[in-house]
């Protein structure tokens, strides 16, 4: 293999780069943007502030593929594992409960701790398992059907009252697939749920980033594709992928420069790829329906208490407007910073900094009752306008594979045929798939 040029500098496109960084006689990285990381980075956003990440991202134990990329950027360490599921949650009507594994071994733990999980009756409580053992026993082809389905219809079929959806499974959704409960494909969520709990004994450990998104995500990377003496272009965006008599030739930059090359990878998310498709003649070669892939936005709020709040590590909230409450520590002034996170921001949220705190300080106090308007003396919200694609029922015939019908020419990024939503594992798996598919030819 020659000369591969892989456009976009996400998560998608660097794994992609690390897999390729052995094998490829030259690697170009190419990112139209003036940072690489996609949709996962660490900024400065004004002074005072420090750095801080875009938004929040927790990865889990059953993450294999991002797990195996930052081993290979030599930055595992730079997250904090909790073994098993530990969480906390807040209802909108004051109850509290907690969710956390019990002491027995998997997948044994795991069922302590939906049974001690106080936000359900113990038949509610009784309910999750057994979709567990549904899960155990799913066919192919009944996972498969399940794409037509949206989760609650999947979860009422199999007994779930209103209650178990609204407490568990529904801050489960907007979680790992940041989407609206009744959006979501059920046959996605049950691929999920089967990742966590049904797989590796430590598939639901939760790993917090130590560091910021950045540190652990972009640079160990960046460092490794230097040393393999790789081309990383930022403000370098393409203009148009090259081919002829069905194959790859290259791509020529919007400053009008060419890059010939043997292999071109993709690791652009839809709706920039589709304009990028529209100017290379290739609508027909890739046939994909880019009008189904509806973007989702995560706001991310990060706040400055004076006081120590005293909440867990992280918090749910429930049938509220937040979602879940982050505490990232004292800053050296003596200042507590926190982040606050809404998934599938819905139409009606305000949109003003002011409206936002009003919200703010309104569901914190569910979870700090004796909070004053004053404690909090800063707020700095970050939108996500297309964090992912919203995982509808029947859109996984609409991912397109890694492999095209144009020799050498690839597709990767979160919203390909992953199997997964449009997660960083997501990412880095379709990363991954389209590097081995490139190494294959």
């Amino acid at each position: 293999m020659k000369h591969v040029i892989i456009l976009g500098g996400g998560m998608a496109g660097l794994s992609a780069a690390m897999r390729l960084r052995r094998h490829a006689g030259a690697l170009t990285l190419l990112e139209s943007s003036p940072k690489f990381g996609g949709r996962c980075y660490s900024f400065t956003p004004r002074e005072g502030w420090g750095e801080i990440d875009n938004g929040q991202h927790v990865l889990m134990g059953c993450c294999a593929s991002t797990l195996a990329y930052l081993a290979d950027c030599d930055t595992a360490d730079l997250l904090d594992r909790r073994r098993g599921l530990a969480l906390s949650f807040v209802h909108a009507d004051g109850r509290r409960a907690r969710l956390g594994a019990g002491s027995l071994p998997h997948p044994l733990g795991l069922a302590q701790a939906f049974l001690g999980y106080g936000m359900l009756t113990l038949s509610g409580r009784m309910r999750i398992l057994r979709v567990a053992a549904r899960l155990r026993s799913l066919s192919p082809p009944r996972h498969e059907a399940l794409d037509a389905q949206t989760v609650p219809a999947w979860l009422r079929a199999l007994g779930q009252d209103e209650e178990s959806i609204a407490c568990f499974w529904r801050p489960v959704v907007l979680a790992t697939m940041n989407s609206d409960i009744d959006r979501a494909s059920a046959k996605l969520f049950a691929t999920v749920l089967r990742e966590i709990f049904l797989g590796a004994p430590d598939g639901a450990d939760m790993l917090l980033p130590r560091t910021g998104l950045t540190p652990l995500l972009v640079d160990g990377a960046l460092a490794a594709l230097r040393e393999a003496r790789a081309d990383l272009r930022l403000h370098a965006p393409a203009e148009e992928i090259l081919h002829r008599d069905g194959n790859v030739i290259g791509v020529r930059m919007k400053d009008g420069d060419v890059i010939e090359g043997d292999a071109v990878i993709s690791a652009m998310p839809p709706w920039a790829l589709q304009r990028l498709t529209a100017a290379s003649g290739l609508e027909e070669a890739f046939g994909i329906d880019f009008d189904r892939f509806i973007p989702s936005e995560i706001l991310s709020i990060h706040f400055r208490s004076r006081r120590n709040l005293g909440l867990p590590l992280m918090t749910g909230l429930l049938e509220t407007r937040l979602h879940w409450i982050f505490d990232k520590g004292m800053e050296e002034g003596g200042t507590y910073r926190y982040s606050a996170t809404i998934s599938a921001v819905p139409e009606d949220l305000p949109r003003d900094a002011e409206s936002l705190r009003r919200v703010l300080i309104e569901e914190l106090r569910l979870a700090v009752p004796d909070l004053r308007e004053d404690d909090i003396t800063d707020i700095l919200p970050i939108r996500e306008k297309r964090a992912t694609f919203v995982p509808l029922p029947g859109m996984e015939a609409y991912r397109p594979a890694a492999r095209t019908s144009i020799g050498g020419l690839y597709l990767a990024g979160d919203w390909t045929a992953t199997g997964l939503p449009a997660t960083i594992e997501s990412a880095v798996r379709s990363g991954f798939t389209s590097a081995e598919a490139v190494v294959a030819r």
